[in-house]
C-alpha cells in the first residue's frame, strides 16, 4: 500500500508540474518554437527547453503535431524536436535522480504559500508547479521506502539480477510496464529507488532503461494510428522508431557501454538517470543527419488517407489536444477557419445558382454541406467541454468559450443560407416573377453580405483589427440596402413581393451574424 500511494502522489506531481508550467510558458513556447524550428539543430534544441519546462513529452508530442498540421513546420524539423524532447525527459529524470528530498519539500511549502495567498494568475501557476515538484519527491520517498523490506529476499535479487544476463527480457519487460503506467518518468523514478536500496545492478538497469525509452513512447504511437491527419502517425512512430533503433544499435556493445555507465558515476541512481541520458544523446547524434531521408521514407510508407465517403472528420484537432490547452484552442481557431471557408465555397458561393437563376441541382451539394457544418458544430461543442474539465488559465477559459460562440453563429449562418435555398427554390418552382430592379438590389445585398464574410474570414486568419472596423463599417451599407430594398417592396405589398422579403431577410441576418462574430473576436 506504501508503494501504491508513493506512486500514486509521484504521478499527481508530475500531473500537477506539468499544468503549472503549461500555464506559464506553452504559448510562449509555441511562439518561439515558430522561429526556432528553421534548422535541425536548434529544433533538436528547443525540443529538449519545451520537454524541460513542460515536464512531458505528450506535451511536447501534441505541440510537435500542432505544429506540422499547420505548415509551421515541416516533418524533417519535427522529427528534430523528437529526438531534443527525449533528451529533455532524460534531464528531468537527471533531476530526481538527486536526493533533495528536503528541498523538494520547501519548495513545496514555497508553492503552497504562492497558489492559495498570492492573487496573480502567474503566481498561481508557479505555486502549482512547485506543490507538484514537492509532490514528486515525496511519493518518490514512500515507494522507495517500501523497498526496503526487499534487500534481504534471494527471489528478489534472482529476479532482477536476470535482467543483466538476458537484457532482451528486460528490455521487453520494462517496455510493457512504461506503457502500462504510461508515464517512463514513473517507471525509471521506480528504478532509482530500487537502485537507492542496492537491489539493482547496473547490468540490469541498462536493458530496464532502454525499455522505459521504447515503452514511453507506445501509448502515443496507438492514439496516433486513429488520426485522420497522417503526420500525427509519422510523428509518433518516428517517436518510437528512433528508440527502437538505439536499443538494437546498443546490444553488440552491452559490455561496453555498461563499463562506460559504471564510470560516468559512482553511485546507482545517477547511473540510471545517466543510462537513460547518454542513450537519448546516442539518438540525436546518430539521428539527426537522416532525418530528411527518414521524413521521406515516412511520406511514402504512411500516406496520408482518402476520405471515403466523404465522411465529416476534423481537420486540424488531434485526440491528445486537450493535453495541452494552448496547442487545443489554436487548433479549435484552425478548425473554425476551415469551417467558415467551407461555408463561403460550398454555400455562399454558389448560392445566387439557385436564388437567382433557379439551378435546383445544387440544392443537395448545400444541405450536405450545412450538414457538415452541423457536424462540425457538434464535435467542436465536445471538444470544448473536454477542454474546460483540463486546467486552464483565465484567458484561456474566455478564449474556449468565444470560440464556442463563434461556430455557433457560423452554424447559423449555414441554416440560414439552407433557408434562402429552399426558399429560392420554391420562387422559381412557382414561377414568380420578380421585377428586374428587385433582383438587382437583392443582388446588391448578396455582394455586400458576401463580400463581409470574405473579409470575416480574413480578420479570422490574421487578427487584424483593421479589418473589424472594415466590417463593421460596411454592415452600415448593408443595412442602408437592406432598408431600401424592404421599403420598395413593402410599399407593392405583393404576395408574389413576399418571397424576395424573406430572402433578403434572411440575407441582413446573416449580416449580423458576421458583426458578432467580429465583436466577439474584437473582445
Amino acid at each position: 500500500m506504501q508503494f501504491l500511494g508513493g506512486l500514486g502522489l509521484f504521478l499527481y506531481g508530475v500531473n500537477v508540474t506539468s499544468e503549472g508550467l503549461q500555464k506559464i510558458a506553452a504559448k510562449k513556447l509555441k511562439n518561439i518554437l515558430a522561429s526556432l524550428t528553421r534548422k535541425p539543430w536548434a529544433a533538436t534544441l528547443f525540443g529538449i527547453v519545451m520537454t524541460v519546462a513542460l515536464q512531458s513529452s505528450t506535451a511536447t508530442t501534441v505541440m510537435i503535431v500542432e505544429f506540422v498540421n499547420s505548415g509551421l513546420m515541416t516533418l524533417t524539423q519535427a522529427l528534430g524536436v523528437v529526438l531534443g524532447s527525449a533528451v529533455g525527459t532524460s534531464i528531468v529524470i537527471q533531476l530526481i535522480s538527486f536526493p533533495i528530498l528536503d528541498f523538494a519539500l520547501l519548495l513545496l511549502f514555497i508553492g503552497f504559500i504562492m497558489f492559495f495567498l498570492v492573487r496573480t494568475t502567474l503566481a498561481k501557476s508557479i505555486g502549482q508547479a512547485l506543490i507538484g515538484f514537492g509532490c514528486i519527491f515525496v511519493g518518490m520517498s514512500l515507494f522507495s521506502g517500501a523497498f526496503s523490506p526487499l534487500k534481504s529476499s534471494p527471489d528478489v535479487d534472482a529476479f532482477l539480477s536476470q535482467f543483466g544476463t538476458n537484457p532482451i527480457l528486460g528490455i521487453a519487460i520494462s517496455m510493457v510496464v512504461t506503457a502500462l503506467l504510461q508515464s517512463s518518468a514513473a517507471f525509471l523514478a521506480i528504478l532509482i529507488s530500487l537502485s537507492t536500496h542496492g537491489l539493482l545492478s547496473v547490468e540490469s538497469v541498462i536493458p530496464l532503461v532502454m525499455g522505459a525509452h521504447i515503452g514511453g513512447t507506445l501509448t502515443t504511437l496507438f492514439s496516433s494510428l486513429s488520426a485522420e491527419r497522417a503526420d500525427a502517425v509519422r510523428v509518433a512512430a518516428a517517436n518510437t522508431l528512433y528508440r527502437l533503433a538505439a536499443a538494437v544499435i546498443l546490444l553488440p556493445f552491452f559490455s561496453y557501454f555498461t563499463r562506460f555507465i559504471e564510470w560516468s558515476a559512482a553511485d546507482l541512481p545517477r547511473q540510471v538517470a545517466n543510462t537513460h541520458l547518454f542513450s537519448a544523446v546516442l539518438m540525436v547524434i546518430l539521428f539527426l543527419p537522416l532525418n530528411k531521408i527518414l521524413s521521406k521514407w515516412l511520406i511514402k510508407l504512411i500516406p496520408q488517407r482518402r476520405d471515403e465517403g466523404k465522411k465529416p472528420r476534423l481537420i486540424y484537432i488531434t485526440k491528445a489536444a486537450p493535453e495541452l490547452p494552448a496547442v487545443a484552442l489554436t487548433q479549435a481557431r484552425q478548425e473554425i477557419r476551415w469551417v467558415a471557408n467551407k461555408i463561403l465555397e460550398n454555400m455562399v458561393q454558389i448560392l445566387p445558382r439557385i436564388i437567382f437563376y433557379g439551378d435546383t441541382k445544387i440544392l443537395q451539394e448545400l444541405e450536405r454541406t450545412e450538414r457538415e457544418v452541423d457536424w462540425h458544430y457538434q464535435e467542436l461543442s465536445k471538444f470544448f467541454t473536454e477542454l474546460f474539465r483540463r486546467n486552464m488559465t483565465r484567458e484561456q477559459i474566455v478564449e474556449s468559450h468565444s470560440y464556442q460562440l463563434i461556430i455557433k453563429e457560423l452554424e447559423y449562418i449555414a441554416d440560414s443560407l439552407i433557408v434562402m435555398a429552399r426558399l429560392g427554390a420554391r420562387i422559381h418552382a412557382a414561377q414568380i416573377m420578380v421585377e428586374e430592379t428587385d433582383q438587382e438590389k437583392a443582388g446588391e445585398l448578396y455582394i455586400a453580405v458576401s463580400s463581409n464574410f470574405l473579409t470575416l474570414l480574413r480578420y479570422l486568419e490574421r487578427g487584424d483589427q483593421t479589418l473589424a472596423l472594415l466590417i463593421i463599417e460596411a454592415h452600415q451599407d448593408i443595412i442602408e440596402i437592406y432598408n431600401q430594398v424592404q421599403n420598395s417592396l413593402t410599399c407593392r405589398v405583393s404576395k408574389d413581393d413576399q418571397g424576395m422579403q424573406e430572402l433578403n431577410s434572411w440575407l441582413y441576418k446573416i449580416g449580423e451574424h458576421i458583426v458578432r462574430i467580429t465583436k466577439i473576436l474584437q473582445d
